[in-house]
């Protein structure tokens, strides 16, 4: 699966190339009409690109963030004296960029079965399914399908065996990824539109930001279950 990953990505990459060729040409040229259509087709191929790289590296963003704080230190130091409290800084950041780029994730690239219940849900072959975080907590994502969109919600507040996982950093991440409460506010859900499905990354991308941004700290299960519901 890695491999077709990356085909796409090296596709949209060309695709952003390209885009961005042209605005400077039409820049250039004056034609400011073309310039505010082709940026709004850049911006959604950039889109993409981030869901994508979101999905072979979880921690992209948080290793970028980090390398960003490194060059603020060195530069810095042109200006000052090197001191012990940057020199601490530095070495921390470098420990934990280490941790980011040794880590390997497990949860989608080893195999198809996500990939395959996914589309099992959309032939409507089966109607719904679990996917379990933690487990023993009763922590997981169902997916189900209601007026033409695949709806993700997270455990009910009053099923949820540890309440304490919906923290404020938590919650506040869950928002940015794109989660609500639902109508009768019992548990956090986002909807995805099957208008706009093709195949199951976009999906994937959602659930990675879960697991690697949202619940990063709540020790999710290394290996994470299927489970077939009605």
């Amino acid at each position: 699966m890695n491999e077709d990953i990356n085909e796409l990505l090296s596709y949209y990459k060309n695709q952003k190339a390209f885009f961005e060729s042209l605005i400077e040409q039409d820049t250039n040229d004056g034609d400011y009409n073309s310039v505010v259509l082709n940026t709004k087709v850049l911006g959604n191929i950039k889109h993409k690109i981030n869901i994508i790289e979101s999905l072979l590296d979880p921690f992209a963003k948080e290793k970028d963030r980090l390398k960003n704080i490194i060059n603020f230190y060195v530069e810095k130091s042109y200006l000052e004296e090197s001191d012990e409290k940057r020199n601490h800084i530095l070495v921390q950041i470098d420990h934990k960029l280490d941790q980011l780029n040794s880590y390997r994730t497990g949860y989608f690239n080893d195999g198809q079965e996500f990939d395959d219940v996914i589309f099992d849900l959309v032939e409507n072959k089966i109607s719904a399914f679990i996917f379990n975080l933690r487990k023993e907590k009763n922590l997981h994502l169902r997916f189900s399908i209601k007026k033409n969109k695949i709806i993700i919600r997270l455990t009910p507040f009053a099923a949820i065996l540890d309440r304490d996982c919906f923290t404020k950093n938590v919650i506040t991440v869950l928002k940015q990824i794109g989660f609500k409460k639902n109508k009768l506010r019992t548990c956090f859900q986002i909807k995805y539109p099957l208008d706009d499905f093709k195949d199951a990354i976009p999906i994937k991308a959602i659930v990675s930001q879960v697991i690697y941004e949202a619940f990063y700290n709540y020790q999710i299960n290394k290996s994470t279950t299927i489970e077939i519901t009605s």
